[in-house]
């Protein structure tokens, strides 16, 4: 793996960043207009001037992201996840987040539950259409039991 270059302030370019996170430049600007990544530096030119941590906020990003969160969702988790003070009414916004994402992937366990039992016996009561269309009308909200 290269070896990421940094000016005398400590700071790489896009490109380097984007290489040491995994991801492409564009999907780092695309962070910076959502508010996930800070605002870069600027060198006098006008090009981004990063410092090297902010690679812990594209990690974190991309591990709530796995973790199912959607990109708006990800801004205020961001700072939690990498140890920035916030105030009580984020962390109470953070939390709720991360409630509503369990309260969801417990939604889908259940449906994933139904549809493993209808699939391994063949004389299952509600059908796998049943238990996937219901899944799908209520929004996820609700399943058939």
């Amino acid at each position: 793996m290269p070896k990421t270059v940094e000016d005398p302030a400590g700071l790489v370019s896009i490109g380097q960043l984007a290489k040491s996170a995994g991801v492409s430049s564009r999907t780092i600007r695309y962070y910076e207009e959502l508010g996930i990544l800070p605002e870069p530096r600027r060198s006098a030119g006008g090009t981004r001037k990063y410092p090297s941590e902010y690679g812990g906020y594209i990690a974190a990003a991309l591990a709530l992201k796995d973790l199912g969160f959607r990109l708006d969702e990800i801004k205020p988790l961001a700072r939690l996840a990498l140890g920035r003070s916030v105030s009580a009414s984020q962390r109470d916004s953070a939390a709720r987040l991360v409630e509503r994402r369990i309260e969801a992937l417990a939604r889908q366990v259940t449906v994933l539950r139904r549809l493993h039992d209808s699939v391994r016996e063949p004389d299952a009561v509600t059908p796998v259409s049943a238990i996937l269309g219901a899944a799908s009308h209520a929004g996820r909200a609700s399943v058939p039991g």
